[in-house]
């Protein structure tokens, strides 16, 4: 946990908060291992923001000549430092990259990974940040090969940025709807009346499928078929399962989509159905499996 004494007129949602959640961890490495290390670090970045679906920009973050007072080390250390993370970043994206004069840390340059909200306004992620200043002053060293002493460099690593943003990319790159195996409620039941055989079919087929891992939801409410279908496009449910007497019978159902706004994709049996939700959980897809069948 970490808190900022910021102004009431500088927070906004959870983008700039008091109280920050980070997931902040530290390498210890040889100058030498710098880069190898700083690679595996951005993997884990862009590996947790592509899984989730999030597009970032790479800023380059240097320090201000003309300012050297504010920063811990000399030019020859800056210098140095700031090659090192740009032969990182040029290996990983090109030209493809912010390149900042004057937003590095006090102690070392930094990689930063960029987001953007509804609004367009952008803020920091995820960041690795370079430090020699630190381990300058205290005294950090190994042993090396020659059992010589060997100063060490410290490289700073938060995968999120903050917990409170990471949320704000999710929720504003989604809208809100959720990829499946992300989404609270997965899917949703919607008996067509409130007939006792009908009811235990759709309990009977809910157990199924919580059975198959799935979170699944029932709307037992007196409401029209179409409202039901509205009110679970509105909650962001990915699939909608309308019941009746027809599906008890024939035990096939034909899902709706969230994003179908109103297309089906054909029958199916309830197995067939789980197979496709599974598959498409465990394969974290950002659509529908279901909705090229």
């Amino acid at each position: 946990m970490v808190y900022r004494d910021e102004q009431s007129g500088e927070l906004s949602g959870l983008s700039r908060v008091r109280s920050i959640t980070q997931d902040d961890a530290h390498v210890f490495c040889r100058t030498s291992q710098i880069e190898t290390e700083i690679g595996r670090i951005w993997e884990i970045i862009t590996t947790l923001n592509r899984t989730f679906g999030i597009e970032l920009k790479v800023r380059l973050s240097r320090h201000d000549p003309q300012a050297m007072d504010q920063y811990l080390g000399d030019p020859e250390m800056w210098q140095r430092a700031e090659e090192q993370l740009e032969r990182v970043v040029r290996a990983k994206v090109g030209d493809e990259f912010i390149n900042s004069v004057g937003d590095a840390a006090f102690y070392g340059p930094k990689i930063d990974f960029v987001g953007r909200d509804v609004f367009g306004r952008e803020f920091q992620a995820g960041t690795v940040q370079l430090d020699f200043g630190q381990p300058e002053g205290f005294d950090l060293v190994c042993i090396n090969e020659a059992g010589e002493r060997e100063r060490v460099v410290m490289v700073h690593a938060a995968i999120m940025g903050s917990i409170e943003r990471f949320m704000v990319l999710l929720i504003e790159s989604t809208g809100g709807a959720f990829p499946l195996w992300l989404a609270p409620e997965q899917v949703r039941l919607a008996p067509v009346n409130d007939s006792r055989e009908l009811g235990e079919f759709v309990e009977q087929w809910r157990q199924q499928l919580m059975a198959a891992g799935l979170r699944v939801g029932i709307d037992g409410s007196s409401e029209s078929v179409g409202k039901k279908i509205r009110a679970a496009g509105l909650a962001k449910v990915p699939y909608t399962l309308v019941i009746g007497d027809k599906e008890r019978q024939q035990q096939t159902v034909s899902p709706r989509l969230r994003q179908g706004h109103g297309d089906f994709t054909g029958e199916l049996t309830l197995d067939d159905l789980i197979a496709a939700l599974q598959q498409e959980v465990s394969e974290r897809l950002n659509q529908s499996a279901l909705s090229n069948k």
